[in-house]
């Protein structure tokens, strides 16, 4: 039998334990609980609710997390999470959360800033939620008891399937997806001849790196390949999505620098690839076509240029800001802000033309990658060289783009190149990157 007084006393010993955690950390709190009626709060139904939407608030704000701290009571399960973050901004994650997610309005997500002020959803112009069976506004359902506790019970129940449908669809799509962009990656560093790149045959330009190099690397990238895809299908807007995967692209490359023995061969990668994931993903979810995943890659990505702001005033430059002060140079920033047109308006055309007429998928994969070369303005290339050498190995591209557009490959000058490329340490990383994500959006595109 329900208990009220034991119910009272619990609300008084989580907002007693709430401070304690404000007071400790001097920092804003979230608490989470699941919006659930009736006297049995801890019920499967509630419990999952509140792991799932937990789970999403690690996700969003992971390394910002001081502490998530779980009271089970007959409140039902709650979390409280001291998050070293502004707390006006995770009060409007979490109304984004609450608005779109589809348990997000199974749950109550409360956030009090460092001095406990309790953020409402008016601090922000917003209405108050409104009730799940009717349009009304929630609080005046709830005092005119105008739907019963197994009414409400019974529309949750209905959102918790509806979830668990969405995620059977989505483990089936980032397994798919998440398996072709790993075949992607593998088929890149197997393309042959490939310019002073790591390939079967050679190392290339490198001499701390080859071909088993790339593919311990590569299968170290599985976790996060399955984890960015999973998190772009989602109801959630973009730039949260954005927020998750960076933190996961950041634990991937430690991953990748584990496998790799402190070796950098997928650092590039991780971004572009977990980018075009996550937003394929994302189309998929919103029943969008192919050509749209380019428009959320540029949707995403539309502020990337803003870690260029203020770069005159910084002492210690990355290469990146380097060739952007000296050269304009914009660098993979650039072509994810331009939703990767070089992919969807030319290079996925050069792969797919070649397969078309050769069926031979190492032929089409130098012939994309001679392409890349000739029109990127590849910053790897530049980490070793100047301006200069770039533009030569561009303009050498071009005419090599030129020549075999209509004809054969001529594998034995394609091999002189190759071996000139890696005597002069010349690794056109950045292409290669871009190789691998078309590979992938070619393999996905039967799928939209």
């Amino acid at each position: 039998m329900f208990n009220l007084e034991e119910f009272l006393l619990m609300r008084e010993k989580r907002v007693e334990i709430q401070n304690s955690i404000i007071n400790k950390f001097k920092k804003p709190i979230l608490v989470l609980r699941a919006n659930y009626p009736g006297e049995d709060k801890n019920n499967f139904i509630p419990k999952s609710i509140v792991e799932v939407i937990k789970k999403e608030i690690t996700e969003i704000f992971n390394s910002d997390i001081l502490i998530a701290e779980k009271i089970s009571s007959i409140e039902g399960p709650t979390y409280i999470f001291s998050i070293d973050y502004p707390g006006i901004e995770i009060k409007k994650i979490a109304m984004i959360i609450e608005d779109n997610h589809t348990l997000g309005r199974c749950v109550d997500i409360d956030v009090f800033d460092e001095t406990g002020y309790p953020f409402s959803r008016s601090d922000f112009g917003g209405e108050k939620r409104k009730c799940l069976i009717c349009e009304n506004m929630a609080f005046v359902c709830g005092r005119t008891g105008a739907h019963s506790h197994k009414q409400i019970q019974n529309v949750i129940q209905e959102k918790y399937e509806h979830y668990l449908d969405i995620v059977e669809t989505q483990e089936s799509i980032s397994n798919t997806f998440s398996n072709n962009a790993l075949k992607s990656i593998v088929l890149e560093v197997s393309s042959s001849p490939s310019f002073g790149l790591v390939s079967p045959l050679t190392k290339g330009a490198h001499k701390d790196m080859d071909f088993f190099t790339f593919l311990d690397s590569s299968f170290a990238l599985t976790p996060y390949l399955k984890s960015v895809s999973k998190a772009g299908y989602s109801p959630l807007p973009i730039d949260l999505i954005f927020k998750k995967i960076r933190y996961m692209g950041k634990v991937s490359e430690q991953e990748m620098f584990l496998a790799t023995n402190n070796v950098n061969t997928h650092k590039g990668m991780i971004f572009l690839i977990g980018i075009t994931l996550a937003m394929a993903s994302k189309a998929k979810f919103e029943n969008l076509s192919f050509r749209d995943i380019s428009n959320l890659i540029s949707e995403m990505c539309k502020d990337i240029l803003k870690d260029f702001d203020n770069i005159k005033s910084k002492s210690n430059l990355t290469h990146g800001e380097k060739l952007f002060l000296n050269h304009g140079i914009v660098g993979v920033r650039g072509i994810v802000k331009k939703g990767l047109d070089i992919i969807f308006d030319e290079a996925i055309d050069v792969f797919e033309n070649s397969l078309l007429k050769e069926n031979d998928i190492n032929d089409s994969m130098v012939r994309t990658l001679i392409f890349l070369m000739s029109s990127l303005e590849d910053t790897t290339i530049l980490h070793r060289h100047d301006i200069h050498v770039l533009n030569n190995v561009k303009l050498e591209a071009m005419e090599l783009h030129s020549m075999f557009e209509n004809s054969p490959l001529d594998i034995s000058l394609l091999k002189e190149i190759e071996n000139k490329y890696s005597k002069d340490r010349i690794s056109p990383g950045g292409a290669a990157d871009l190789l691998a994500v078309t590979i992938f959006l070619h393999s996905i595109k039967n799928m939209f």
